[in-house]
């Protein structure tokens, strides 16, 4: 076979729980600095579930889009709707985009275990021992990965959600007065750093290909998102009120901070930062396998071209980039790139595609029922 096989079938309670696994990465850990960073009051925590509620708007009109086009993916029916030379570009910012993801959450993970656990293993090793593992559970196609988020994220939600509440015990409700103080602005100033971390739910347009319901697209890419949601409100909230407003702004990774300053008296374990980094890193991984994996499909359907080669070109290129950045302030700024883009390609693009939809008429689905 030439082209990836898109028959395989995924039931919506797996295409819910690879959406959610897929969002859930590198905000866990980096969502509280830069947030507050944005915003500048303690309010981060209203803005987040406002970017919360705008992303699953969003996510329910890729969702409608992919239900109009059933067994198809965005780098297929994009080319029909606004013709093969701006399909095309369209489909290469995509996978350029997906590209940028695996990339970036790739070079974070070893930079947090660097600092955290293998301080004096150098980074190029440990990127790469993750991307080979990645690389293994790619080749195996959609169905693999998904039943691997399946297993796993329920696991991770619990541990990242307990640990976190483990914190309630320092927790400070002063440090959230006075909401509101500086009225609405700062809070609309911070969408931007809250929306990014709820980027992923566009996979939407890809795995509802291979949904044995596509009517339910939208009801899976809700509930992806409201795991996330509450992963990240959980997190913002016990960091905020364990440590200040005005001290979360000034460490690189504060929620790893907060963790390592629980103490429970009496308790025979205290390291809760491995176990949160421990689960934390499977996100990551998920998160970089989804990226790689989405890439190579959107090149194969491009190219068509087998996906298994392309497999191999991709990862050995993402590998290469992860290491561009010298320094983590350079891996940052490549995130931020990486989320200029993901609001282009999740905000703006899947409405003018389900515009035009509308406007060429019914369905495809429709049509063949008729």
């Amino acid at each position: 076979m030439i082209l990836p096989n898109l028959d395989e079938k995924l039931a919506t309670y797996q295409v819910t729980a690879g959406i959610a696994s897929y969002i859930t990465g590198v905000g866990v850990v980096t969502l509280p600095r830069v947030a507050g960073q944005q915003t500048g009051t303690p309010d981060v925590w209203i803005s987040l579930l406002l970017a919360g509620i705008i992303s699953i708007g969003l996510g329910w009109v890729c969702a409608k889009l992919g239900q109009r086009h059933p067994g198809q993916t965005l780098f297929q029916y994009s080319q029909l709707l606004m013709g093969k030379p701006i399909g095309f570009i369209v489909n290469l910012l995509f996978v350029t985009y997906f590209l940028t993801t695996a990339t970036y959450q790739a070079r974070i993970d070893a930079e947090v275990i660097r600092h955290y656990l293998l301080d004096r293993t150098p980074i190029a090793f440990t990127t790469l021992c993750f991307i080979l593992i990645a690389a293994y559970l790619v080749v195996g196609g959609i169905n693999p990965i998904v039943r691997l988020c399946e297993l796993l994220l329920p696991l991770t939600t619990i541990v990242i959600i307990g640990v976190m509440l483990l914190g309630i015990r320092n927790f400070h409700i002063d440090y959230f007065r006075p909401v509101l103080s500086e009225g609405v602005l700062p809070i609309l100033k911070g969408l931007k750093a809250t929306a990014l971390p709820f980027s992923g739910f566009e996979s939407i347009l890809i795995l509802s290909a291979f949904m044995t319901v596509p009517k339910k697209a939208a009801k899976a890419v809700t509930i992806s998102l409201l795991i996330p949601a509450l992963i990240y409100l959980t997190v913002i909230v016990i960091v905020i009120g364990n440590i200040s407003f005005d001290t979360v702004k000034t460490l690189t990774w504060p929620t790893v901070e907060v963790i390592r300053s629980i103490e429970i008296p009496g308790a025979f374990f205290s390291n809760f930062e491995i176990m949160f980094i421990a689960v934390w890193v499977i996100q990551i991984f998920i998160t970089c396998v989804f990226g790689l994996y989405f890439a190579s499909l959107g090149l194969s359907l491009m190219m068509r071209t087998n996906i298994k080669h392309l497999h191999f070109f991709i990862i050995p290129f993402v590998y290469f980039l992860s290491l561009y950045p010298d320094t983590l302030g350079a891996a940052f700024k490549f995130g931020d790139f990486n989320g200029y883009m993901a609001m282009l390609l999740s905000g703006l693009i899947p409405l003018v595609l389900l515009m035009l939809s509308y406007i060429r008429g019914k369905p495809q689905g429709e049509r063949h029922q008729e």
